[in-house]
């Protein structure tokens, strides 16, 4: 019988997108978590009101990478320093508003032409309805009580009426969405200047942004509440401060669908994205079948393989040109953040470890560390050209989407294994090109052989394998071993591995 798998211990390690979507530290999600579950505690809720703070909490911002390609259009490209800024400062008072926006570029022409204040109201007002309302979707995928999915809606609301995106005040605002900012406010500002900042912020914001009586209980013992919130092992305390019975995935199929709701969040990153996660793991999961890879593994490593993007500004992602070599060093990052982000879950890593090679090369031309040949796994390879297939049928602001005949010949350029390109193409029901020519003039019987005998395999056991005598394999190993001027395995294997012919499993 399957394990239950823990929705918080998955929400958690997940949460660190919705970090790197604000350009805030990892797992502040996690920390502000912990701290507005303990002011519930200390506020005297019941186990399930703390429950909903809890969830409410990670969940906050889980949708803001809805108006990234918005936010980018609008301050010329830096979403994430957009929201970085924001989150620092009280919109409601006009010397801070101001500072923000001449941080951000805008002078008074560009302020005229976005409508004045009113028209940075309404945009603003549009930009939370839409995170709040992407927030709430994957509290309904992750099956949460309906109070956390309304809390969630209320993530940008303020005590005093000044928030978005329907202006609620006081009591009106739900209680979990109180706590949260609470939360999110001590760790924000416990970051940029340690407790005496968190402190001298959270009593200024009393009363304004948050709730007095939820601040009171933090002002009362500042440090020690920091301290909760600031442990060694972040993600076990989390999961350790649930409260109530621990919630689980009713089944895989329940799993699937909040990674999904994830990656399609992710996703939104650019409208060139949407739909690019679902579409290689539907790929990559028929791909997979008849071969070594791992159909449900790679599936949901091609669902949560992209969440790195969100770290990096959408107007990067959107430039219609070449980047810059800055901009180039930070797109090679997004694999290894999305294998980070991952990581922290015993059950989300071994996902991590095929989504960070997903731009990796057989040849070591990939990035982000150029891993080669027999290093890679059969489940990394197949996402890696599940996902090249995929985008080039995509368009991007440099160029237009390719048909799937077009894709399947620059596919089969690529430096990837042969199996994983003719399974994804297969998959996708497109007709092979003629692939290159293999090196020193080897046949593909001869690559069948030369792939089992690197890893080992003797002739007998090749002959069964391929079922073929042993005199013919014997025939072929002669021919190999000649044509890639080598005579023992190890230089075999050696030749295999770099010209990217080892097959992984």
């Amino acid at each position: 019988m399957r394990t239950p798998i823990g929705i918080a211990g998955v929400v958690a390690a997940l949460s660190v997108t919705s970090d790197l979507t604000r350009g805030h530290p990892q797992g502040e999600a996690m920390r502000a978590c912990l701290l507005a579950t303990e002011l519930a505690r200390r506020a005297g809720l019941a186990d399930r009101d703390r429950g909903v703070v809890y969830y409410t909490t990670l969940l906050r911002f889980a949708g803001c990478s809805a108006t990234s390609h918005e936010a980018a259009a609008v301050f010329g490209g830096d979403d994430i320093a957009v929201r970085a800024r924001g989150d620092l400062t009280d919109l409601s008072d006009p010397e801070e508003a101001m500072a923000i926006l001449v941080g951000l570029g805008v002078d008074a022409a560009r302020l005229r032409m976005l409508g004045g204040p009113p028209g940075l109201a309404r945009i603003y007002e549009a930009s939370t309805r839409a995170d709040c309302e992407v927030g709430a979707e994957l509290t309904r995928r992750l099956r949460l009580p309906a109070e956390v999915e309304a809390a969630v809606l209320d993530g940008f609301e303020r005590y005093d009426g000044q928030g978005a995106p329907e202006g609620k005040a006081g009591p009106d605002v739900a209680a979990a969405a109180r706590f949260a900012a609470v939360g999110y406010a001590a760790v924000m500002f416990d970051a940029v200047g340690g407790p005496p900042v968190a402190h001298e912020t959270v009593a200024r914001w009393s009363g304004r942004a948050l709730d007095p009586a939820i601040t009171a209980v933090f002002l009362d013992a500042p440090a020690e509440l920091l301290e909760i919130s600031d442990p060694d092992e972040l993600w076990a305390a989390v999961v350790d401060v649930e409260p109530g019975p621990p919630r689980t995935f009713h089944d895989d199929a329940a799993l699937d669908e909040a990674l999904g709701g994830f990656g399609d969040a992710a996703d939104l990153k650019s409208p060139c994205f949407q739909g690019h996660s679902r579409g290689v793991a539907a790929l990559a999961r028929t791909a997979a079948y008849g071969t070594a890879a791992d159909p449900g593994l790679v599936h949901r490593a091609a669902l949560v393989h992209d969440l790195g993007r969100v770290a990096i500004p959408t107007g990067i992602w959107e430039r219609p040109g070449p980047l810059r070599p800055q901009e180039w060093e930070l797109v090679r990052l997004h694999p290894y953040l999305s294998g980070r982000i991952l990581a922290a879950s015993p059950v989300l890593a071994p996902l991590g470890a095929v989504a960070s090679r997903h731009h990796e090369r057989v040849d070591g031309s990939g990035y982000p560390a150029g891993v080669r040949g027999a290093e890679l796994g059969a489940e990394d390879c197949l996402l890696a050209a599940a996902d090249a297939f995929h985008a080039l049928g995509e368009a991007r602001p440099h160029r237009p989407a390719m048909d799937a005949r077009s894709a399947a010949r620059v596919l089969s350029r690529m430096p990837l294994t042969r199996q994983a390109i003719r399974a994804v193409l297969e998959a996708a029901h497109v007709t092979a090109p003629v692939l290159p020519p293999l090196p020193a003039s080897l046949t593909e019987r001869e690559l069948d052989v030369l792939r089992l005998l690197a890893c080992g395999r003797t002739q007998r056991e090749i002959a069964s394998a391929l079922v073929v005598s042993p005199s013919t394999v014997h025939t072929h190993t002669a021919h190999i071993y000649d044509k890639c001027g080598v005579s023992t395995r190890a230089g075999l294997a050696m030749f295999a591995m770099r010209h990217g012919l080892v097959t992984p499993g």
